[in-house]
């Protein structure tokens, strides 16, 4: 590997509750922690910067939001679509599904000059969380409620720049009863992307990305403190939202690795295959099933908490203040030369 030429991680910690932590590039610009709008919307947000300031990267939503689909409740309340319940700030909107949304959100909030390039349901994503949610559900409460999710991303180009945006959108309803015909309750459940000035960095992003995404964990002292303060109910749907957070995470973890496989990790390989999705999409089930371990990749870390992804490969792996990361001698000793560090297996 060249010096220089790869991209470390370290383990950012939530300034404002210590409710998660996530692996964002060394280096760069990060900003972000856990956002309480009201008592009902909260969410973690993260934004990233590279230092020549050319790769932008957001998980999460500062203005979350959300959303009750029309119903005879919101009729009786003379409440349009677009309108907001008094008192709750929650919008009358009908459901999105997640390439809907990102749409949307691309055209209102990241770009309003955006040409949408390519938008895809994630069919093999969202399968994997209604399995999930479904099962949970049926467990939990029988037949009183029904939930669903919906997966999907759109790549759009913004004047000279380029940005790509993924979204998992969630509703939950009551199954029978009066309730039923209320509505569903509806949010964005996991939204991340990126926007690049230089289309050629576009792969790096989508690694950086979806690393990001496999590495963004919840404290536990903070969730059971969390659970406390809410209902049985509640605690069940933060239970079932933690369970398609797994698969959320294992997709993201095939999507980083196949981009590190195509040499995407390196902030001075500027080639993008053409339709970069849809190139992996067909790999998805494969790539998850298989993992790091048989794609022949595992993170490793130095002693400054510094973590790199490497080809598993080797198991002595070395690097020094220039950035080299390089397999040493099955021996077990240093490269030729001076100046290495050992690196321990594993992220830090």
């Amino acid at each position: 590997m060249n010096g220089g030429a790869n991209i470390f991680f370290k383990t950012w910690h939530d300034p404002r509750e210590n409710a998660f932590e996530i692996g964002v590039p060394e280096g760069w610009k990060v900003a972000g922690g856990w956002i309480r709008k009201n008592q009902v919307d909260a969410g973690g947000v993260v934004q990233v910067q590279s230092p020549d300031g050319k790769i932008q990267i957001f998980i999460g939503d500062p203005d979350i939001q959300s959303y009750q689909t029309p119903g005879q409740a919101s009729q009786m309340m003379g409440l349009r679509e677009g309108q907001s319940v008094a008192g709750s700030g929650v919008i009358i909107s009908r459901f999105l599904s997640g390439s809907q949304y990102v749409q949307q959100f691309i055209r209102s909030r990241a770009c309003r000059q955006a040409v949408i390039t390519d938008a895809t349901e994630l069919r093999e994503l969202t399968m994997e969380m209604n399995s999930t949610l479904q099962a949970y559900s049926s467990q939990r409460f029988g037949a009183q409620f029904a939930s669903q999710a919906s997966a999907g991303d759109a790549t759009y180009r913004c004047g000279g720049g380029a940005g790509y945006v993924l979204a998992t959108t969630l509703w939950i309803r009551a199954a029978t009863g009066q309730a039923a015909s209320a509505g569903a309750a509806w949010w964005v459940w996991r939204m991340g992307g990126y926007q690049v000035s230089d289309p050629g960095q576009s792969g790096l992003a989508y690694y950086v990305l979806n690393t990001m995404l496999e590495t963004l964990k919840f404290e536990p002292e903070w969730s059971a403190r969390n659970e406390q303060n809410v209902d049985a109910t509640a605690k069940a749907a933060m239970k079932a939202q933690d369970d398609i957070a797994k698969k959320a995470s294992e997709f993201s973890k095939s999507q980083a690795s196949a981009a590190a496989a195509g040499g995407l990790n390196h902030p001075n390989n500027v080639q993008l295959p053409q339709d970069l999705r849809k190139k992996w999409a067909t790999e998805y089930n494969s790539l998850q099933k298989r993992g790091d371990a048989t794609m022949g990749e595992t993170w490793v870390h130095t002693s400054t908490g510094k973590n790199v992804k490497v080809s598993n490969s080797s198991s002595n792996w070395w690097t020094n203040d220039a950035g080299d990361v390089v397999p040493g001698p099955e021996s077990g000793s240093p490269p030729s030369g001076g100046g290495w560090q050992k690196m321990q297996a594993g992220w830090q």
